[in-house]
C-alpha cells in the first residue's frame, strides 16, 4: 500500500506511541466538561453582575460564554458517544473540537498583537520616560520581551495540545467507522451465504449464444387461479417426459395385488379378523391338550402297583448353621 500522510495522522489506533485512542477521547472529553463548565459559569456570572462593561467587553464575555457552552455541551456528546461507541456523538464532537481551535488561533494571534502593542507601549512610557538609568532601562525593556516571548511559548503549546487531541479524536472516529464498515460487511457475508440469490449475480445461469431465455424455461408456467381446471404441478413433467422401455409394458388394472388376484380393503380386512380368530383357537387347542397329557400321567403314576413315586428330598446341609444372638454380656475390659 502507497505511503499516505492522512493514514499516518489520522489512521492509527493509539496515540503516545501506546495508548488506545478511545481512552485519550475519554480523557479529553472529561477535562473539557470540567473546564468547560468551569469557564461558562466564570464567563456568565461576569456578564450579569459586571456593569461597568463597555459594549465590545460585554460583547467579548458574551461571545466567549456561548463557545464555552458549547464546549461543554459538545465533551458531554463526546464522552457518551466514546462509552456506547455512538458515531454521531463522536463526529459532533470532533467537529466542534476543530472549530473550537480555530477560534482559538483567531483568539491567540488577538491577544499576541495586544501583548506585543502593550509592550511597546510600556517600553516607551514605564521604561524610556519613567526610568532614568540606563541599566534599569534595558532590564525593564527585557523583562518586557520574556514576558512576551513566554506567552508565545504558552499560546504555542496550547494550540499544539488542542490540535494533538482533535488528531486523536479523528483517529478514534475513523477506527469507530472501520468497525461498524467491518462489523455491516461481515453481515452482509453471512446474509449472502445463507440465500438462495447470490449477492451482485444473476441468479440464472447464463444460456448459449443465439438461445432465447423465454424458451429455456417453456415449461414454467404460471398459474392464474381463473381457470375451473385444477392444477397439476407435474404437468410440465408429464408432458416433457422422456420415452423409455417401460412405455409398452401394460400396467396391471387397478386392485391387483402382488399375490395375483383383485384385492380391496374389505377383503383384506376380512381375511386378517379370520386369520386372528384361527390364532385364538390354536392356543386353546394346544392349552387343552396340555393339560389333557397332564391328567393322564398323573392318573398312570397312582394307578401302578408301587404306587405314586415318593416326594424327593433334599439331602441335609452337612455346613454348620449360624443364628444372630446377642453377644455375651460380661465385664467391660478396662
Amino acid at each position: 500500500m502507497a505511503f499516505s500522510y492522512r493514514e499516518l495522522f489520522c489512521g492509527g489506533k493509539t496515540f503516545c506511541c501506546c495508548l488506545p485512542v478511545r481512552m485519550g477521547v475519554i480523557i479529553m472529553s472529561l477535562l473539557g466538561i470540567l473546564f468547560g463548565g468551569f469557564f461558562t459559569i466564570v464567563l456568565w456570572f461576569e456578564v450579569a453582575n459586571t456593569v461597568d462593561m463597555t459594549s465590545g467587553e460585554r460583547a467579548g464575555f458574551v461571545i466567549a460564554g456561548l463557545v464555552e457552552s458549547l464546549l461543554f455541551i459538545a465533551s458531554i456528546l463526546g464522552f457518551v458517544g466514546t462509552i456506547v461507541r455512538k458515531q454521531l456523538f463522536v463526529q459532533i464532537y470532533t467537529y466542534f473540537i476543530y472549530v473550537h481551535f480555530l477560534l482559538n488561533i483567531g483568539v491567540a494571534g488577538y491577544l499576541l498583537y495586544m501583548v506585543t502593542h502593550f509592550s511597546k507601549n510600556a517600553t516607551v512610557k514605564a521604561c524610556q520616560e519613567t526610568i532614568q538609568n540606563q541599566q534599569a532601562k534595558d532590564q525593564c525593556t527585557g523583562l518586557l520581551k520574556v514576558t512576551r516571548g513566554i506567552y508565545v511559548v504558552v499560546a504555542a503549546i496550547v494550540l499544539l495540545v488542542e490540535l494533538y487531541g482533535a488528531l486523536i479524536v479523528t483517529r478514534y472516529v475513523n477506527q469507530v467507522k472501520n468497525e461498524k464498515r467491518s462489523a455491516r460487511a461481515s453481515r452482509l457475508d453471512n446474509e449472502e451465504a445463507f440465500s438462495l440469490v447470490t449477492k451482485g449475480k444473476d441468479p440464472y445461469s447464463s444460456l448459449p449464444d443465439g438461445q432465447d431465455r423465454g424458451r429455456a424455461f417453456t415449461s414454467l408456467q404460471v398459474y392464474s387461479g381463473e381457470s375451473g381446471e385444477e392444477f397439476d404441478p407435474y404437468q410440465g413433467i408429464r408432458e416433457g417426459r422422456r420415452s423409455s422401455a417401460y412405455d409398452g409394458v401394460p400396467s396391471d388394472p387397478e386392485g391387483v395385488g402382488y399375490g395375483g388376484g383383485f384385492w380391496t380393503h374389505s377383503d383384506i380386512s376380512s381375511e386378517e379378523k379370520a386369520r386372528l380368530k384361527q390364532r385364538e383357537v390354536d392356543i386353546e387347542e394346544e392349552a387343552a391338550e396340555e393339560v389333557r397329557q397332564e391328567t393322564e400321567s398323573r392318573d398312570s403314576d397312582v394307578k401302578s402297583r408301587e404306587g405314586p413315586p415318593l416326594p424327593t428330598l433334599r439331602a441335609p446341609d452337612e455346613l454348620p448353621r449360624y443364628t444372630l444372638s446377642d453377644p455375651p454380656r460380661g465385664p467391660t475390659p478396662i
